[in-house]
């Protein structure tokens, strides 16, 4: 969940860690060795009955024979192993243990088109196998299909990686994809998990400083003027989505006092503030809008505390604002429904919250609020459809988590 649904849902009680602040590629891949993790055991082919016809058993006797001979190069390390394993596809398309290592071999070289086929055959299979629909999204990425690792990857995410060298290489390339779109929100959630489980590295800090600070370029397209801002910036967000307490207070302060003009600067800070010293945030969002008068950041988490404070008036100006920039955003038009509906106009609010319930029909929380605007308007039928909307899309987020 993003910042800004977490705000918007204005809960009185804030949770006491940074959940939003939920990567240079991996040098080792230790997990393409070989013998394959025990994590895809269960990926393994179903034991086929003995056939009785003789072709039937010479094919099935040749099958085993290219298998065999596709696993012993691959022990050995031959470059022939690539071919071997077509060479035995071509026998058994259903061998998933093939695919498989016949993808993590083209990715090692580097050939991204044929690791792609690989996995893209692997997941026809396996649709639900979470490690192979992520090496299918990291294939496609050097394949510079964006958007198709896009997906793949965030469904990897959903469905589990199973294995944490994949994991981490697919939340940092994921990242990038994020960023590269503008979708900041998103990247530093993930990259708030990727800090839990990855060592900091200058790398890592130069992408989650791009985060942070909205900047829609990657680490190496940042001007050598910015470089410094940037790495400070990730480094302190860095140690917030690590749960370092103390370094990143430390890192937060030194960013501001070398850099206390910088766009993003005072919304990083304010955010990382929020939770213990609101009054201190909300000060510092309002120095980001000073800076840079629109910034989604800062005007969604003015109006969403003003909500959470009970004091609607205040906030609206700064949800109206933020719906003039982001028209298309879910968060946009919950957002001002809420606010709108806490000032007594509920029709109003309505058609706000039916926008965002239109921007995003699968994000379950503009269903439960409008039920409850519903309700109040004496529309029993459209509350109880949209309560039992809910539910089932809860209901499939824990099915996912569970995954």
């Amino acid at each position: 969940m993003t910042l800004f649904f977490l705000l918007w849902l204005a809960a009185p009680n804030r949770e006491a860690d940074f959940a939003w602040m939920a990567a240079n590629r991996e040098a080792d891949f230790a997990w393409m060795a070989a013998n394959r993790e025990a994590d895809f055991a269960w990926m393994a082919p179903a034991p086929q009955k003995a056939a009785s016809n003789p072709s039937v058993a010479e094919s099935a006797r040749q099958a085993a024979a290219q298998k065999a001979a596709a696993e012993n190069a691959h022990k050995a390390g031959s470059p022939d192993a690539p071919a071997l394993y077509r060479k035995a596809l071509v026998s058994n398309p259903r061998w998933e243990d093939g695919w498989w290592a016949l993808g993590t071999l083209e990715y090692a070289q580097q050939h991204y088109v044929e690791c792609r086929e690989a996995f893209g055959q692997m997941t026809r299979l396996l649709p639900k196998a979470g490690p192979a629909v992520t090496m299918l999204g990291l294939c496609e990425m050097g394949a510079h299909q964006d958007a198709e690792a896009l997906t793949h990857l965030r469904d990897g995410q959903d469905l589990g990686a199973g294995n944490l060298a994949i994991d981490k290489v697919a939340k940092y390339q994921l990242t990038i994809l994020y960023v590269k779109r503008g979708m900041f929100e998103p990247a530093l959630g993930i990259l708030a998990s990727l800090a839990q489980i990855a060592d900091e590295s200058p790398a890592y800090f130069s992408l989650a400083g791009v985060a942070a600070l909205w900047k829609p370029v990657l680490p190496d397209d940042v001007p050598e003027s910015d470089r410094e801002l940037v790495y400070l910036a990730g480094r302190a967000f860095w140690y917030a989505g690590a749960r370092k307490g103390t370094a990143a207070a430390e890192a937060m302060r030194d960013l501001v006092a070398r850099y206390p003009s910088s766009p993003g600067v005072h919304y990083l800070y304010g955010s990382y503030q929020l939770i213990e010293s609101p009054d201190q945030a909300l000060d510092e969002f309002l120095a980001e809008l000073k800076i840079n008068p629109s910034h989604p950041g800062a005007l969604a988490t003015l109006a969403a505390e003003y909500l959470r404070r009970g004091d609607a008036a205040a906030g609206l100006p700064y949800a109206q604002r933020l719906v003039a920039i982001l028209p298309d955003g879910l968060a946009s038009h919950a957002l001002l429904g809420r606010l709108l509906a806490e000032q007594g106009d509920i029709q109003a609010g309505v058609r706000e919250l039916e926008k965002a319930r239109s921007i995003d029909p699968n994000h379950p929380q503009p269903h439960i609020v409008l039920a409850s605007l519903y309700a109040k308007l004496g529309r029993k039928e459209d509350a109880a459809r949209e309560r039992q909307e809910f539910q089932r899309l809860k209901d499939r987020e824990g099915r996912n988590a569970e995954r």
